[in-house]
C-alpha cells in the first residue's frame, strides 16, 4: 500500500480549488496553498497560504494545479515564482484544470524536463459535488503513477476512472460536459412546456425527476428553475463557455454529427451575450420563455 504524502500543494484556491483544499484536510492531509488574491476562506478551513506557486512545490510532496485559464496556467509553472523554479527531482504534479489536449500535453513535457511526474485528473461535478464527494475524477496518466497518487485522489473523491494515457482524460471530460449542455437545456425546455401545459414547476421538477425522463441534470437544475434561484451560480454560463468551445473543436476533430449539441451552443453564448453569464445554467429556460409564443405570432400575422 503506498503511504499518502504528508502534504499536498494546490496552486489556484478558487471556485474548484477551495472545495477540493477542503475535502483534503477533511481527510487529514496538510495542505499549503497560493492564490493570487483573497486566500483568507482558505486560510479560515486550515489551510496555509504561501507567498509563491514556487513556494507550494517546495514545500509539498505533491502539487495540484487548478487554474481557470492556459495564460494562468502559464503563469503559476513558467514564471519567477512559478512551480518548475520550485520542483523537486521526481516530484508529482497532478493537473486538475481542463485545457486544450496539445497545451497539456506541452505542460506535461515541461514538467517531465524540470524533472517531475504529471498526472492529468479531469474533475466531472459542480463544486457542490466536489464537496460532497460526489464528483468524479478522470485520470490520464500510467497505472503505476495513478496508484501512486490514490491517497490523494481518494482524499477528494471516491470515484476514480482511469481513461487512458494522459491526455485522454480531458476528451472524457468534454464529452461530460457536452452532454451537460443538451441535458440542461433539455431539462429547460421541458420545464417550460410544462409551465405552459398549465402545470406548477415545483410539481413538475418533482414528478419528472422520479421517472424514465429524468437525467442528473434535471435532478439538480429543474427544482432551481422552478424556484427561480439562479444566483449564487454553482455553474455560471462563463464557467461553460470554455467548454462550449472545446467541446466544438472535438466535434470538428472527430467529425462527428452533433445535431443536439450545436442546437444547445447558441442558448448558452447567448446567456452570455445578454448578461446573465454569472448566473447559474440552470437560468437558460429564461430564454425559452422569451422565445415561446413566438411561432403562434408570426402564424396569426399571417
Amino acid at each position: 500500500m503506498v503511504s499518502p504524502p504528508r502534504v499536498v500543494g494546490i496552486v489556484g484556491i478558487g471556485q474548484l480549488g477551495l472545495p477540493v483544499a477542503t475535502n483534503l484536510m477533511a481527510a487529514g492531509f496538510d495542505v499549503v496553498g497560493y492564490r493570487r488574491t483573497a486566500p483568507e476562506e482558505f486560510i479560515h478551513r486550515g489551510g496555509r497560504a504561501l507567498e509563491s506557486a514556487k513556494a507550494v512545490a517546495r514545500e509539498a510532496n505533491v502539487v495540484l494545479l487548478c487554474l481557470p485559464s492556459e495564460d494562468a496556467c502559464l503563469q503559476a509553472l513558467h514564471g519567477p515564482a512559478g512551480v518548475l523554479n520550485g520542483i523537486k527531482s521526481g516530484q508529482i504534479v497532478i493537473e486538475l484544470s481542463t485545457y486544450r489536449q496539445a497545451f497539456k500535453i506541452q505542460q506535461a513535457e515541461a514538467i517531465h524536463a524540470a524533472g517531475g511526474q504529471v498526472l492529468e485528473a479531469e474533475v466531472s461535478g459542480s463544486p457542490a459535488l466536489v464537496l460532497q464527494r460526489k464528483a468524479a475524477c478522470y485520470l490520464g496518466g500510467s497505472e503505476a503513477l495513478v496508484q501512486e497518487c490514490m491517497p490523494v485522489l481518494q482524499g477528494i473523491t471516491d470515484r476514480h476512472f482511469h481513461i487512458g494515457e494522459f491526455g485522454s482524460a480531458v476528451k472524457m471530460k468534454l464529452i461530460a460536459n457536452y452532454l451537460l449542455t443538451i441535458h440542461t437545456l433539455a431539462a429547460a425546455e421541458a420545464m417550460n412546456l410544462a409551465t405552459r401545459a398549465g402545470f406548477k414547476p415545483q410539481q413538475v421538477a418533482e414528478v419528472i425527476s422520479q421517472g424514465a425522463g429524468s437525467s442528473a441534470m434535471f435532478v439538480v437544475r429543474a427544482p432551481m428553475m422552478a424556484s427561480r434561484s439562479f444566483s449564487p451560480a454553482p455553474g455560471p454560463f462563463h464557467t461553460l463557455e470554455k467548454y462550449l468551445e472545446l467541446g466544438s473543436e472535438l466535434v470538428e476533430q472527430c467529425d462527428a454529427a452533433a445535431p443536439l449539441f450545436s442546437a444547445a451552443t447558441p442558448y448558452f453564448t447567448r446567456a452570455i451575450e445578454t448578461g446573465i453569464g454569472a448566473e447559474d445554467i440552470s437560468a437558460v429556460i429564461k430564454l425559452l420563455e422569451e422565445d415561446s409564443g413566438k411561432t403562434a405570432s408570426v402564424k396569426d400575422q399571417k
